[in-house]
């Protein structure tokens, strides 16, 4: 056993060494393409290295010259989440870097990069899916676009930007209760999955609030929280009754997009065995609101 606990230890501490070997040649290649007068800084001769130099960039984002050398020679630091915001800030990054930079700091990403604007690509995949219910989120499980199928059930657009979040909607809106047969099972299922998921985000500020008000607004939500239950995956498909098309049995499936793993896919498939795929294709054919939706800014 203790010979295991040490190699899982030395391996911990391999990765964590290369992490921070990443993060420091990502900085120094970064600071190396920045001239002085690009932030603003006087041109001062005689440079023998390229781009700005540690001690500007330390000066910029408020620490000593030496802990920012010590960021760039990978030692055993860790930059806080101000210190990297300041650093994306001076490096002039891409949000792309930035979302890169945050990764190697170990440091969760702020709302303004997790909050992703959806491609058209992806508007179309949501409409090719019908009559397959699916929406693209975040990694805090707020919805950023769905398809017409998805409004059958619940249309994300009769709700503030603020609540087009998948668990506040569970337990803070009363539509998905009334549709689904069992709700409290696919509640509690839905809580351990996103308590499994949260583990990413425990130092996040959105976290800690969304929870506090959700204790406030849901008993069921403050008692099963408070169970500590998690889950990785689930297997059983979801039942609605829906008040038009009666019985529908849709397998809930999860997928990440590898461009960008804040971003990710839920489709609720239609069981073939079932009749829910012709039912949900009777629905789009009479519904009136067209065309697919994203959620504005």
């Amino acid at each position: 056993m203790a010979q295991r606990d040490n190699r899982h230890a030395t391996k911990q501490e391999s990765l964590e060494h290369d992490r921070r070997k990443e993060l420091a040649d990502f900085l120094r290649t970064r600071r190396a393409r920045l001239l002085p007068e690009e932030i603003g800084l006087p041109r001062r001769p005689k440079r023998r290295t390229p781009g700005l130099r540690r001690e500007e960039v330390a000066e910029l984002i408020d620490v000593s010259v030496t802990w920012y050398t010590w960021l760039e020679q990978g030692r055993d630091i860790r930059p806080s989440a101000k210190v990297v915001e300041s650093l994306a800030r001076v490096l002039q990054l891409t949000k792309d870097e930035q979302t890169h930079l945050f990764q190697l700091a170990d440091q969760p990403l702020p709302s303004s990069l997790e909050r992703s604007k959806v491609r058209p690509a992806f508007q179309n995949l949501l409409s090719t899916l019908e009559p397959a219910p699916a929406h693209l989120r975040d990694a805090h499980w707020n919805v950023l676009a769905w398809n017409r199928a998805e409004s059958l059930l619940d249309d994300w657009a009769n709700y503030p930007l603020a609540e087009r979040n998948v668990v506040w909607h569970h337990f803070a809106h009363p539509r998905l209760r009334s549709l689904m047969v069992n709700w409290e099972e696919e509640a509690r299922t839905l809580l351990a999955l996103f308590r499994m998921e949260s583990i990413q985000h425990l130092d996040d500020p959105w976290l800690k609030s969304m929870i506090e008000h959700l204790q406030q607004v849901s008993e069921e939500f403050r008692q099963w929280w408070s169970f500590h239950e998690v889950q990785h995956q689930r297997e059983r498909p979801i039942i609605f009754s829906h008040p038009k098309a009666g019985k529908l049995v849709l397998q809930p499936i999860t997928m990440i997009f590898a461009y960008d793993q804040q971003l990710s896919l839920r489709v609720l498939l239609p069981l073939p065995e079932t009749d829910t795929a012709n039912k949900l294709t009777q629905l789009l054919s009479v519904q009136s609101t067209p065309g697919d939706h994203q959620a504005q800014e």
